[in-house]
């Protein structure tokens, strides 16, 4: 039987604080306390004694992180098992909006799938209409410790937990000062990091307060500092062998040569007379240089050309030239925290967080086609030898028995440095503000209220663009009354005078543009954005009444809570003047009530094979503005056998609303590869769809054996639009976790725990792009699907000329896995030794994009899903002088494409395993001063060789043995 004493009131009040407060006893009850079984309670808002949660949490300390030498969290994140990274500076240097961003993504099912909290509270997104945190904002030197709970848990906190949640637990109290200074060294290139933080605090009887000031500095690391990916890269080519789709041969094959693009020079390319040509240092015609390594043109008849060539870098387009592996990143945060008793029974807290970070991600410069860059006959800055080309031309096509039209202009192609790289600049403030009451009503029940208000806002700029029409304008130069100036044309196309306050550019050739042209043409485009979020929300939790086996709790919450997001472009994109970038301004707003329930039933305690039986019920019903009414439930069951074997169970359904981002945000241009599944060649390679691909292309009016022109093929990326859907509607997710902890009483300090899961969504909120909405059309049974209206053709080419990428509710996703972790604690003479493994097994991971059956991929194994994933520490520690850690991070073997690949496609399907090791020091110089020292990747392993991954930074490490160095002082 349960008996409600003076230690457990003591205990309940010292969880009063936050979700998985650490618990400080009073000095009366230091014996009880040994009695007391102190658990996390991160999966549940009600403060247990002596009860165990079904739901499996894994636990990072502090000292882990500081052995593992990071200054971000999400660094530490990417390498566990159970999360891959969602962004990070490693991955995100192309996205214009958000570059720099650290997101974590538990299970890989998407980072807006997995909800981080702070103290047990929502925190702001990091960017606007999103609900992912941006974990720069977090400060790694305010954190105490971070709870992962890898289990549907909408139930119990709301929308977005469905992969699960990461509570990050900050220092709640410190009596002192705390200095921290680090610096990270790569063997190799730039991408250098700086660190410094300053905490400070005080502790009185009843109140304290403790100051976190904490800054970092990434620098950036360009992809052509690297030797490996400079000197010796890994690409492929079309197979010229490959003559069939059936013949055993592979279309495409691996080469270990760099390779270019020949199209796109910086002193502009184009063709004539059956040549293709470019510019000379002094503006004269030359022809084009791929120094005789152009690709042939794989055998298969009707596929598309290539214009890529191997070999040394001659013209078009070096890659790498401009891009970065990791991101410059600047972080500025401030934390305050503190707590005042009010009485015994009542406390009041509150903390206060600002955040201030700037990057910048950087591409190629501005690239401008054929029918952008197009030189005029009459263009004043034409040479002898171009215009003498351009007439014999003209005269051999009009000898012809069948004369052609004279060609009047010509386009041409060119990748315009004269206007720098492009650069996405981002700088983004955050600031959050949150108070709470914790107090006790009685014996039995307790209480905590909070209101938090955060707000962020980013300022966007791209510099390195163009005002489109200006440029065009400059192109198009002429001598006029005695001055090349810009053509003033009537409909006729004749020069009736010259345009007012434009200014002229020579792009034949690499011409220096001149400060007036500058001025008329290059521009910054701007954007602001920004998201608020407010909210409140009540608990009361305690014992219903008593059972046999114990108490009853129980624990009831109310939440309230508002999201509003908005983007206001300056006025050259929202005019769509700029170069490759035009969208609207937009407000959004989500508004959400939410009740939950929770309940604990302790069913047996002290019998045989039973300790302890625990059942749990949790329900929630949430009324959203946008989608409406849904609910979200967690069974659980917790079986204590014995002192050394636990086993437990939860069943969950989840939701997941959408955000304001993929409601409402306005359609902005977006560029796409050029790709068409009615080709006659995709058709011909076409296995598992090629029925209904012949079947759907020809219902469309395409006809057989069409192909798109090279033009279309050629003329660069395809223009279109992305935005939002406002009729997404909630996504569902059932999972079910099963498992046990095993602590044998024969090996002391010893534990496993063993847990399988599976998760299964319905209604899956995916975002398609032009490629997927294709696909999907033409491969489903009929045209009669959410596809086929994303994307329109030219009624008489039949090619693609716009498409507009969303999201939809039209996938079904599956996972499951089983999770393992492990801790050894061996105590010796000369020290102790810890060892510590968590691994994560994948067992099935499908994706069916469209609903239908036939439609069902699975894509277990591949490159973003190894089937095992693990991470073993050993440490050992010398009194509390030294600790060492050797840390090894394992990623299964993996292939490309599991689904569709066969010999006929490729011969470097394959991708081997990838395993790193990192050795940290921390060493107590004397009393309050601790020295560490470490190395990052050992063996200075960099990707497999593989074209597919070998310049990846998402999963593989693409900025080698780095060292680190950190002092910390206290006073």
């Amino acid at each position: 039987m349960y008996s409600n004493s003076k230690i457990a009131k003591a205990v309940r009040f010292a969880m009063l604080v936050g979700a998985s407060t650490a618990i400080s006893l009073p000095a009366f009850a230091a014996e009880e306390a040994e009695t007391v079984e102190r658990i996390s309670v991160t999966g549940s808002k009600i403060k247990r004694i002596g009860a165990v949660s079904p739901t499996p949490v894994t636990v990072i300390s502090r000292v882990e992180l500081q052995d593992a030498g990071i200054s971000n969290v999400n660094d530490f994140l990417a390498e566990m098992p159970s999360a891959d990274v969602g962004l990070s500076p490693e991955n995100s240097n192309n996205y214009i909006y958000a570059n720099g961003l650290n997101t974590t993504d538990l299970r890989g099912l998407g980072d807006n799938r997995t909800l981080v909290l702070v103290n047990g509270r929502r925190f702001i997104p990091g960017q606007a209409g999103g609900n992912a945190v941006d974990l720069n904002n977090i400060a790694t030197s305010f954190i105490e410790r971070i709870e992962i709970s890898t289990g549907g848990a909408s139930a119990v906190y709301g929308a977005d937990a469905v992969a699960g949640v990461v509570n990050i637990i900050t220092r709640k109290s410190f009596d002192g000062i705390e200095i921290d200074i680090a610096t990270t060294r790569p063997n190799e290139g730039g991408g250098e990091q700086e660190f410094a933080s300053l905490t400070f605090g005080k502790e009185e009887k009843d109140s304290g307060f403790i100051v976190n000031i904490d800054y970092a500095e990434q620098e950036q690391m360009a992809m052509m500092d690297k030797a490996w990916y400079r000197n010796n890269p890994v690409q492929s080519r079309a197979n010229p062998d490959d003559a069939t789709g059936d013949d055993g041969i592979p279309a495409m094959i691996q080469h270990n040569n760099a390779e270019h693009y020949g199209l796109y020079d910086e002193s502009s390319e184009f063709f004539l007379g059956g040549d293709h040509w470019t510019f000379d240092e002094n503006g004269n015609m030359r022809l084009f240089n791929n120094n005789d390594a152009r690709q042939e043109v794989g055998g298969l008849p009707g596929s598309s050309r290539s214009w890529y060539y191997e070999g040394p870098y001659g013209d078009g387009i070096e890659y790498g030239a401009d891009e970065f592996f990791r991101t410059p990143l600047k972080r500025f945060t401030v934390n305050v925290a503190g707590h005042q008793d009010l009485n015994d029974d009542h406390q009041l807290t509150w903390d206060v967080t600002y955040s201030d970070s700037k990057a910048h991600g950087q591409s190629t410069p501005i690239f401008l086609r054929s029918s952008q860059l197009v030189i005029q006959r009459d263009n004043a800055f034409i040479k002898d030898d171009l215009a003498a080309a351009w007439d014999a031309e003209n005269e051999r096509r009009a000898n012809l028995d069948e004369p052609l039209d004279p060609i009047t202009s010509i386009g041409m192609r060119r990748l315009s440095d004269d206007f720098g790289p492009r650069k996405y600049i981002q700088e983004r403030a955050t600031a959050r503000a949150s108070i709470g009451l914790d107090g006790i009503i009685n014996d039995d029940w307790s209480y905590s209220a909070y209101f938090q208000h955060g707000t962020m806002r980013q300022d966007t700029s791209w510099k390195g663009e163009v005002i489109l029409d200006n440029l065009i304008s400059a192109i198009d130069a002429v001598e006029y009354n005695g001055e090349i100036v810009c053509a003033d044309r009537n409909d006729e196309g004749e020069v009736v005078g010259a345009l007012a306050d434009c200014a002229p550019v020579n792009f034949l050739g690499k011409n220096e543009v001149s400060p007036e042209a500058q001025g008329y043409i290059s521009t910054v485009a701007t954007a602001e954005r920004g998201h608020d979020q407010t909210s409140w929300g009540l608990t009361v939790d305690g014992e219903v009444f008593e059972l046999p086996a114990g108490p009853v709790q129980a624990a009831f919450s109310y939440d309230w809570r508002k999201e509003r997001a908005f983007e206001t472009p300056g006025t050259g994109i929202r005019t769509g003047i700029i170069f490759g970038n035009s969208g609207d301004s937009y407000k959004g707003e989500v508004k959400v009530k939410e009740y939950s329930a929770e309940v604990v039933v302790p069913v047996l305690a002290d019998q045989y094979l039973a300790d302890e039986l625990t059942l749990e019920f949790a329900y929630r019903y949430m009324d959203y503005s946008s989608t409406g009414t849904d609910s979200a439930y967690k069974l659980g069951l917790t079986w204590q056998i014995n002192d050394d074997f636990r086993i437990r169970a939860a069943k969950a359904q989840s939701v997941r609303a959408p955000n304001i981002e993929e409601l409402y945000s306005p359609a902005g241009t977006q560029f796409a590869t050029r790709a068409e599944a009615c080709a006659a060649d995709n058709i011909e390679k076409a296995t598992d769809y090629k029925a209904n691909l012949i079947k759907n292309c020809a219902a469309a009016g395409i006809p057989e054996g069409w192909t798109p022109t090279d033009e279309w093929y050629n003329a660069g990326s395809l223009e279109g639009d992305l935005g939002g859907n406002p009729e997404l509607q909630n996504e569902v997710s059932d999972d079910i976790t099963i498992g046990f902890v095993y602590s044998p009483s024969y090996l002391e300090n010893f534990d496993i725990t063993v847990d399988y899961w599976k998760f299964e969504i319905e209604d899956a909120i995916r975002f398609y792009d032009y490629e997927n909405s294709m696909d999907n059309c033409y491969q489903s049974e009929s045209l009669d699907n959410v596809f086929c209206d994303k994307f329109t053709r030219d009624p008489v080419t039949h090619e693609v000329n716009g498409y507009y990428e969303t999201s939809l509710n039209a996938a079904v996703e599956k996972i499951s896995g089983v999770d393992i972790e492990s801790r050894y604690k061996l105590d010796t003479s000369f020290g102790t030794f810890d060892f510590k493994l968590v691994a994560t097994y994948l067992e099935n991971r499908e994706i069916n994009q469209t609903g239908n059956a036939v439609d069902n991929k699975t894509y277990t194994g591949e490159t973003a899903r190894p089937r095992w994933r693990a991470r073993f520490t050993t440490a050992y520690q010398y009194n509390e002088d030294l600790r060492v850690a050797l840390i090894g991070n394992y990623r299964h073997s993996v292939v490309d494409d599991r689904n569709d690949w066969t010999i006929e496609d490729s011969n470097y399907n394959d991708i081997p395993s990838y395993t790193t090791f990192d050795l940290t020091m921390n060493y107590n110089v004397i009393d309050d001063v601790e020295v560490r020292l470490g190395m990052q990747n050992l063996a200075d392993r960099t990707p497999p060789r593989n074209p597919h991954v070998y310049d990846d930074g998402t999963y593989y490490d693409v900025i080698g043995r780095r060292i680190t160095a950190g002092v910390n002082v206290k006073f």
